[in-house]
C-alpha cells in the first residue's frame, strides 16, 4: 500500500467538498447548512481513517515500537514501510487533532445547558447574545446589550437566537468544530457552515419582525459595533460575516436556478461520501480484529 494510494481518496474528497460548497450562497441558508454539514462530515470520515492507517503504518516500522505492532502489520498489510514524512506528519496531526478536539468538547460542555427556561441575563458590560448548547434551548444575553437596545431591537436579537436554539444549531457547530480540530483544512468549510447558520437565524428574525428586513439589518449592524466577544462554541447574534449578512438582508438576491445548484452541491456531497467510503474500508480489517465476534 503506497502513500499515494492511501491519500488519494482523501484528497479527492477534500477537493470536491471545497469546490461544490463554494456555491453555498446560491441556495437557501437552511439547505446550505445541511449540505455543508454533509460535506464536512464526509471529508472527516475520509481523513481520519487515513491518518490512522498512515500513523499505524509508520509506528509498526519504528525500531522501538515495531515489535509490539506485528499483528497490525499483518492486518493492515504494511509489509513495506510507510514514507516516514507521511507517517510522521499523520501521527503528529492525529495526536494534535485529538488534543484540540478534547479541549473543544470541554468548552462545549462548560456552556451546555439541559434545564429549559427563558432568557438568562448575564451581568456584563459586553454586548453579546447567544444560544446555549444543549436541549435546554436557553439564551444568554448581557445586561450591557439589554441597556443598549430598544424593545424592537432586543426582540430581533432574541428571535435570532431562538432560531438557533429551536433548530439545535449547536449540534452542527460542534460536529464541524471537532472535524476542523482533526482536519485543519476543514476550518474553511466550518466558517462557511457558521455563516450559513447565522444567515438562517437572520431569516428567522426577519419572519418574527413581520418581514422588516431593514430593522433586522440595522440591529445587526448596531450590535456589531459594540464591545463583544462570544465563545467560539456557541451561536452568537453578532457572529461571523456581519457585513455580508447585512448586505444579504438589505439586498436579498433572488435564488435563480436553485434546483440546479442544489443538485450540483448535492451530487458533490454524494461524491465526497463515496470517496469517504472508499477510504473508510481500509480500516475495516483493523476494526474486525479489535472487535471480534
Amino acid at each position: 500500500m503506497t502513500s499515494l494510494t492511501t491519500v488519494s481518496p482523501l484528497l479527492t474528497a477534500l477537493v470536491i467538498a471545497m469546490a461544490v460548497t463554494a456555491l453555498h450562497r446560491r441556495v437557501r441558508p437552511q439547505l446550505a447548512a445541511a449540505l455543508l454539514t454533509g460535506g464536512i462530515l464526509g471529508v472527516a470520515v475520509a481523513v481520519v481513517p487515513t491518518l490512522v492507517v498512515l500513523a499505524v503504518g509508520f509506528l509498526v516500522h519504528l525500531p522501538l515500537l515495531g515489535s509490539g505492532f506485528e499483528w497490525c502489520r499483518a492486518v493492515l498489510g504494511f509489509h513495506a514501510s510507510v514514507n516516514p514524512w507521511f507517517g510522521a506528519a499523520a501521527t503528529g496531526m492525529l495526536a494534535f487533532g485529538v488534543a484540540r478536539a478534547v479541549r473543544s468538547v470541554r468548552a462545549w460542555r462548560r456552556h451546555r445547558c439541559v434545564e429549559s427556561g427563558h432568557v438568562a441575563l448575564v451581568d456584563s458590560d459586553e454586548w453579546f447574545a447567544y444560544s446555549l448548547p444543549g436541549p435546554g434551548r436557553r439564551i444568554a444575553v448581557s445586561s450591557g446589550l439589554v441597556d443598549a437596545l430598544d424593545g424592537d431591537e432586543l426582540e430581533v436579537v432574541l428571535a435570532h437566537e431562538r432560531g438557533h436554539a429551536r433548530h439545535r444549531h449547536d449540534r452542527q457547530l460542534l460536529a464541524a468544530e471537532l472535524a476542523a480540530c482533526l482536519v485543519p483544512p476543514l476550518e474553511w468549510l466550518r466558517r462557511r457552515l457558521r455563516f450559513a447558520l447565522e444567515r438562517w437565524a437572520d431569516e428567522e428574525a426577519v419572519e418574527a419582525a413581520g418581514g422588516d428586513r431593514e430593522r433586522v439589518a440595522l440591529t445587526l449592524a448596531k450590535v456589531a459595533l459594540g464591545p463583544s466577544e462570544a465563545p467560539q462554541t456557541v451561536a452568537a447574534f453578532n457572529g461571523l460575516g456581519v457585513a455580508a449578512r447585512v448586505e444579504a438582508l438589505l439586498r436579498p438576491q433572488p435564488l435563480r436556478h436553485e434546483g440546479f445548484w442544489t443538485s450540483t452541491i448535492g451530487l458533490g456531497v454524494v461524491a465526497v461520501a463515496l470517496a469517504a467510503a472508499v477510504q473508510a474500508h481500509r480500516v475495516v480489517a483493523l476494526l474486525v480484529t479489535l472487535c471480534p465476534g
